[in-house]
């Protein structure tokens, strides 16, 4: 008995393939805190209304300021006294 011949017309036989999990735990998710969500909320209002267009906004506060030696997003977020400190930038920048 000799073994069979596969030529390129012919499909290769299909490996098996591996078993999958039903379902995939996913990483355990990093929730804001009521504090955190209200602190955010307030200075991306503020610069929306400080820059007045949606891009110049999220650049500030996206971008590390030398001032509060973070990013204002972060800083705002994390503390009110953060949060005071990122809205007093603003006023100072009369944007």
């Amino acid at each position: 008995m000799t073994d069979p011949v596969i030529t390129l017309d012919e499909p290769a036989a299909a490996t098996p393939a591996k078993p999958r999990m039903a379902f995939r735990r996913s990483a355990p998710k990093i929730r804001m805190t009521p504090d955190d969500a209200r602190r955010q909320s307030s200075i991306v209002q503020a610069a929306w209304k400080s820059f007045g267009e949606r891009e110049p906004a999220m650049a500030f506060l996206n971008t590390h300021q030398d001032g509060l030696e973070g990013r204002p997003l972060d800083i705002a977020t994390s503390s009110d006294e953060g949060l005071a400190a990122v809205q007093q930038m603003l006023a100072e920048r009369g944007v």
